[in-house]
């Protein structure tokens, strides 16, 4: 099991597919996704218990996914549920509407925010899973 997982955390298992999927990008495939989003995300994510957990998906220098916060400072801070980032990651939340509804808050560059979708697209989310 991945130091990713989170046991109460949906989103932690799509967060390890993704950290997954960068793993197995040719040097080629990562430069490109790098190139074009060019942006570290932290994910602020609450769970239904009230819980929160921190994730940083650096897609600006190292093309790679690590729990908590470390020492990369974020371009963009992400803050919603666990259900809300699992409907976002799968395509069921469109990102615009989320974040005019109040479901995701957003600080820092609200305009990278948008990149998300692209990285989103790049992996294979197990959504039968979910």
């Amino acid at each position: 099991m991945s130091d990713i997982i989170v046991p109460g955390f949906k989103s932690s298992e799509l967060i390890a597919e993704l950290n997954k999927s960068f793993e197995s990008f040719t040097p080629e495939e990562k430069a490109k996704l790098l190139k074009q989003v060019n942006g570290i995300f932290q994910f602020t994510i609450k769970n239904k218990n009230g819980k929160e957990e921190i994730f940083i998906v650096d897609c600006k220098k190292e093309g790679k996914v690590s729990r908590g916060k470390g020492s990369i400072k974020p371009n963009a801070i992400l803050i919603l549920k666990d259900e809300d980032f699992v409907a976002l990651a799968t395509g069921k939340l469109v990102g615009q509407k989320a974040y005019m509804t109040g479901k995701l808050k957003i600080k820092g560059q609200i305009m990278l925010a948008m990149k998300l979708d692209n990285v989103f697209k790049t992996i294979q989310l197990p959504s039968a899973k979910l």
